[in-house]
C-alpha cells in the first residue's frame, strides 16, 4: 500500500511545472542520519535476553515534491524516497545485525518557517543475520527467517539550517516480523530516537501560503465506516508462540479544520491467544474484547493517518490495562474503499500488527 502511495507522489514529480501560482520544483535530497533506540521485551519468552539498546546508521535519497498537486493532495509538501540502514541489536551472539532497505513518504507541515514539521511512514524489508535455531540459537525467539519486514512510524522537527543544509531530529517507532511465515516470530519492536543531516543538491525555496492558496474543505465532512481486521498476536501460551487476531470496526469521523478530523467507534477483538489461555486454565469465560475508540486522524488526500485510545467496555479475566492506542494508516482506493495498516499497543508494549479493509458509507 505504502509503495501506492509512493508511485502516486513521485507522479507529481513528472507533472510538476509552472503554473503560474508558484515556481515548482522537485529538488534531490540526500541525507545521512543515526538512530538510538530501546528494544522492547514485549512477552515473558523475550525476557531472557539481556536488555538492547540498537542502534543504526542510516542514507536517504529523496525528492522533496514542491508543487500545486502535491500541495493540493495534502495541503503540505512531501519528500518520498528511499533508505538503507544498518542496524546493530547490541546482541551480535542472539539477535545479529540488520540490513533494512525503506521506501518512505514524509509530508512536510510549516515549510515557510525555519523550524517545520514532518511525519515518516515506511515500508521495507529487513535482512537478519542470526535466526532462531533449536540447537545454535535457541534464545532469539524474535525473528527465525533470513528476509523479514518493517513498518516504520515517526514524527519529527526539522530545522533549516540553511536553504540546502538541514538538521532534523525525530521520534519513532519501529516494528520487524516475517508476518507469520514461520515461527517463531515474536518479531522486534522498538522505539528510537533519530537525529541526522540532509543537504538538497539545490537550494530549496518553499512558496509562501498566500501563493498556496487555502486548502478547500473536503465535500464529504463526516464519515462512517465499517472495517475488519486480521493479524497474528505474538502471546506465548503453552507450547504456542503465535495466534491469530480478527475483528470488526464502526468508526465516525468528522472534519474539524486544515487536516483534521475527530473520530470515534467501538470495536470487537476475538485473540485466540486468550481463548487458548481459557482453556488451559479451564474457564468458561468469553474471549471477545469490546472497546470504545476515541481519538484524531489526519486527512491527507487518499492517505489517512490515525492516532485513537481505547477503553474496554468488555474484557473477561482481563490482564493487560484497561486502556490502550491504536496507531494507523490507509489508503484510500477509491471514494468507498481503502485499506490500511494498524498498531495496537498498551503503552509501550506491543499487542498486535493488523492489516484492513473498510467502507466508507
Amino acid at each position: 500500500m505504502l509503495f501506492l502511495i509512493v508511485f502516486n507522489s513521485i507522479s507529481f514529480v513528472a507533472k510538476a511545472q509552472d503554473d503560474g501560482i508558484f515556481t515548482e520544483s522537485s529538488p534531490t535530497v540526500l541525507g545521512i542520519s543515526f538512530d538510538y533506540g530501546n528494544l522492547l521485551k514485549h512477552t515473558e519468552s523475550l525476557r531472557q535476553i539481556d536488555d538492547a539498546y540498537p542502534f543504526a546508521i542510516r542514507l536517504d535519497w529523496s525528492k522533496h515534491l514542491i508543487t500545486q498537486e502535491s500541495w493540493d493532495f495534502c495541503n503540505c509538501f512531501p519528500r518520498v524516497g528511499v533508505s538503507l540502514a544498518y542496524w546493530d541489536w547490541d546482541n551480535p551472539e542472539v539477535l545479529g545485525i540488520g540490513i533494512v532497505p525503506l521506501a518512505y513518504v514524509e509530508p512536510y507541515f510549516l515549510t515557510q518557517k525555519r523550524i517545520n514539521l514532518f511525519v515518516r511512514m515506511g515500508l521495507g524489508g529487513a535482512f537478519l543475520t542470526q535466526q532462531y535455531d533449536d540447537i545454535t540459537n535457541p534464545l532469539n525467539e524474535s525473528y527465525s527467517t533470513l528476509f523479514n519486514f518493517m513498518i516504520v512510524l515517526g514524527v519529527g522537527v526539522n530545522y533549516r539550517l540553511t536553504d540546502k543544509l538541514n538538521l532534523r531530529l525525530a521520534a519513532k517507532y519501529n516494528h520487524i516480523s516475517n508476518g507469520g511465515v514461520s515461527t517463531p516470530n515474536k518479531g522486534l519492536n522498538f522505539p528510537s530516537l533519530n537525529i541526522g543531516l540532509n543537504t538538497s543538491l539545490e537550494p530549496i525555496e518553499f512558496p509562501s501560503l498566500a501563493k498556496n492558496g487555502q486548502r478547500e474543505p473536503p465535500d464529504d465532512k463526516t464519515r462512517w465506516s465499517l472495517v475488519h481486521f486480521s493479524g497474528w498476536s505474538n502471546a506465548n501460551v503453552g507450547d504456542k508462540d503465535k495466534f491469530y487476531v480478527l475483528g470488526f470496526l464502526g468508526n465516525y469521523a468528522r472534519w474539524v479544520g486544515g487536516r483534521s478530523a475527530l473520530t470515534a467507534g467501538t470495536e470487537w477483538i476475538f485473540d485466540y491467544s486468550r481463548k487458548e489461555r481459557f482453556t488451559l486454565e479451564g474457564s468458561n469465560a468469553a474471549f471477545g474484547q469490546g472497546a470504545f475508540l476515541g481519538g484524531h486522524e489526519f486527512w491527507l488526500g487518499s492517505v489517512t493517518f490515525s492516532q485513537q485510545l481505547g477503553v474496554y467496555y468488555f474484557k473477561q479475566n482481563s490482564s493487560t490495562d484497561a486502556v490502550y492506542q491504536r496507531y494507523g494508516l490507509s489508503y484510500h482506493f477509491t471514494k468507498h474503499v481503502f485499506a490500511g495498516f494498524n498498531l495496537k499497543a498498551h503503552l509501550h508494549v506491543a499487542d498486535f500488527f493488523d492489516f484492513r479493509i473498510g467502507y466508507v458509507f
